[in-house]
């Protein structure tokens, strides 16, 4: 960039001489042929320019149309600089002084070309030329002399670029820019004052404008540092920058104060790709700052993610794909961001009560986890996910080329405890997902209903659960589940099945029609229990339990069976048994097997009477001494059973029993009338 700027400095140089030396340089074809030999001597380049047009007064100047300087040979382009005219004005009687004063130079319509080859030269770089020794070591000693800039005794009152036309090829990284429409204006009195330039510039279809103060412009010429200010604004950011800038190592040392109003948008511009969604979408920061190179770093950072703040120490590197590195304390955080889970709309939930029987297929974004890198070490004042809130948590994100792993230590959650680990592959065709939690104490209810969508159990959990799956939406993933885990529910409540019934038999037991008619639903009664658990599997998306135990005041039940995921489907044998005391140890006594099964949206429960009926009938001294509390009725249904089994027990379960209230029967009949 020195080089650069040393190469417009020769530039105006030149022009001057013309001015200067004007009589003696007419015509103009010998002045071009002048100009034309200075510039060969001072850069190793060719320059032409098809005429020239002068004025005397008020200012001195002139007019290049139609100039050209050449590339070195090695170059893809022809000419490094082509320009539609070029015009200086230099003030008269400062002139007259010895100081060069210039009141205008402007450049119409530049089309600028550098490159850097494959081997790292530079087209700007006018001292590699290859040249003749004599030539070299004049084109040495006045690049030497334009060096020191102490040396220059000018001042600009006005530059101007319009127009203009960037483009940077650089083929060591393979990376080209292009920047249309330039329009600069700066003003300089002197080297030893401060450069202030303002003007925007067109780069991938957005302005940018830019704002530039130096204090000391010969320093920053040199390659040192100089005190300054920079203002940059497009439609999707803008910035503020306070402190010492240069052309090189530490580019940016000072404060910064930023304000991105899309993030998916700036990173799809500057990244030259398609816009993605991302965790978040708004971001303000402030704080020290170091730019070195592709590199920038904010120390001490005050950040607003959308609604999220955070204090702490931020890196980005933007050598290719941005990379952010990240140490924040920040309050609360919507882990829903990185799920990918979308805010519903009254249309969708109407969608979804109307589909509850299908699983989506809607194909699932994971397309934000592949805009960025990531490793964040975040202490939170806790997160959300789906509406469940934890409280304070320290959290490792994790993201490499479209691989997050997320880990949360433990935190508090629904009066108990919770920590989880979670890790998504995006990077291959079909996503991969893992997820591991514990928890201790936790409220079940909450928890099923947000994430099972299951509203009938409640309780304090503890679970630990480990499962994997893939898939492109959400019915694959449901089918691809696979993984294992342990969970216990205390002193809690099962609706849809009403077990502690079996205890709270009527006085005067009804008849009922046959016993393998009876049938409920779920959704009818209640069982209130001192604990329920146990362990189960999952393989392709079936859940597998064959050891669970319930306890309560009154019963204890056992069960097994499965719950297709993919089907939303449940096959369940649970065997209650009622407790001829209500010590946890005395489980000896009256049992009714029950068969659970259905869709989820229509669960129904089935007692197995012919299971019941063969053990009541060979003992049914058991039944009496379980119901020693109703002797009365305990002794009929042991004379009804050895009657007629199928009635009695039907009476036994009937209206207010077990199962709630059972379908309406017809008038009873005298052969169906109570047992004597």
């Amino acid at each position: 960039m020195k080089k650069l700027l040393i190469g417009l400095l020769i530039f105006l140089a030149l022009d001057i001489a013309i001015i200067i030396f004007l009589p003696k340089l007419v015509p103009v074809e010998k002045i071009a042929a002048e100009a034309g030999r200075h510039v060969k001597q001072l850069t190793g380049r060719d320059m032409s320019f098809n005429d020239v047009n002068f004025m005397f007064w008020p200012d001195l100047g002139l007019e290049l149309k139609n100039v050209t300087l050449s590339n070195p040979a090695w170059a893809k382009e022809k000419n490094m600089l082509s320009l539609d005219n070029a015009n200086i004005a230099l003030a008269l009687m400062p002139l007259l002084k010895g100081r060069v004063e210039v009141k205008q130079f402007s450049l119409n319509a530049p089309v600028i070309y550098l490159e850097i080859g494959a081997n790292g030269r530079q087209n700007w770089d006018f001292t590699a030329e290859k040249t003749s020794a004599p030539l070299k070591q004049e084109v040495e000693n006045n690049t030497a002399a334009t060096e020191e800039t102490k040396g220059f005794d000018f001042a600009f009152d006005k530059f101007r670029i319009s127009k203009g036309h960037l483009i940077f090829d650089d083929k060591q990284k393979k990376v080209s820019i292009n920047v249309l429409d330039i329009d600069v204006e700066a003003s300089l009195p002197d080297l030893k004052n401060a450069l202030q330039m303002k003007g925007a510039l067109t780069y991938r279809k957005k302005r940018i404008n830019i704002a530039l103060t130096l204090d000391k412009p010969a320093n920053f010429l040199e390659g040192m540092a100089s005190t300054g200010r920079i203002n940059l604004k497009t439609e999707d950011a803008s910035a503020k920058v306070d402190g010492l800038l240069a052309m090189q190592n530490i580019m940016l040392k000072g404060t910064v104060n930023a304000t991105v109003v899309s993030l998916s948008r700036l990173l799809a511009w500057t990244g030259g790709g398609i816009e993605q969604k991302l965790p978040f979408e708004k971001i303000s920061f402030a704080g020290t700052t170091a730019l070195t190179g592709n590199n920038l770093i904010l120390k001490d950072v005050t950040l607003a993610l959308d609604e999220v703040q955070a204090k702490g120490n931020l890196s980005v590197n933007f050598t290719g794909k941005p990379n952010i590195f990240a140490r924040l304390t920040l309050d609360k955080l919507n882990l829903d961001r990185f799920a990918g889970n979308e805010k519903k709309t009254k249309a969708d939930g109407k969608k979804h009560s109307k589909q509850n029987d299908k699983w989506d297929t809607t194909p699932l974004d994971f397309s934000g986890l592949q805009a960025v890198n990531a490793d964040l070490m975040l202490k939170t004042g806790g997160f959300s996910l789906k509406g469940i809130n934890t409280g304070s948590s320290e959290l490792t994100v994790q993201l490499q080329k479209g691989r997050l792993y997320f880990e949360s230590s433990e935190a508090t959650l629904l009066d108990g405890k919770f920590s989880s680990a979670i890790s998504i592959n995006a990077a291959k065709k079909v996503p991969e997902i893992a997820f591991a939690f514990n928890m201790a104490g936790v409220q079940a209810a909450p928890v099923l209903t947000t994430f099972a969508n299951f509203k009938k159990l409640s309780g304090l959990t503890d679970a630990h659960v480990s499962v994997t799956s893939f898939g492109v939406n959400q019915k694959a993933m449901i089918s691809n589940l696979n993984g294992k885990g342990n969970v216990v529910f205390k002193n809690g409540m099962l609706e849809g099945i009403d077990l502690d019934k079996i205890v709270k038999w009527q006085k005067s037991l009804t008849t009922t029609p046959e016993a393998s008619a009876v049938e409920t639903t779920a959704g009818e009664g209640k069982t209130e229990f001192v604990e329920l658990g146990g362990t189960f599997s999952i393989n392709n998306g079936v859940v597998n339990n064959t050891d669970l135990k319930m306890k309560s005041l009154l019963l204890q039940a056992t069960g097994q069976g499965t719950i297709d995921l993919p089907r939303k489907y449940v096959q369940y044998r649970v065997v209650p048994v009622m407790l001829a005391s209500s010590s946890v140890k005395d489980v000896s006594g009256l049992s009714v097997p029950v068969e659970i099964k259905g869709s989820f949206s229509n669960i129904k429960m089935k007692p197995d009477f012919a299971s019941a009926i063969s053990d009541i009938a060979n003992n049914p001294e058991a039944a009496r001494k379980t119901l020693k509390n109703i002797k009365k009725e305990g002794k009929a249904l042991g004379k009804g059973i050895k009657k007629n089994p199928a009635k009695a027990l039907q009476g036994l379960f009937g209206s207010g029993g077990l199962f709630g209230k059972p379908p309406s029967v017809p008038e009873a009949t005298p052969e169906q009338q109570p047992l004597p």
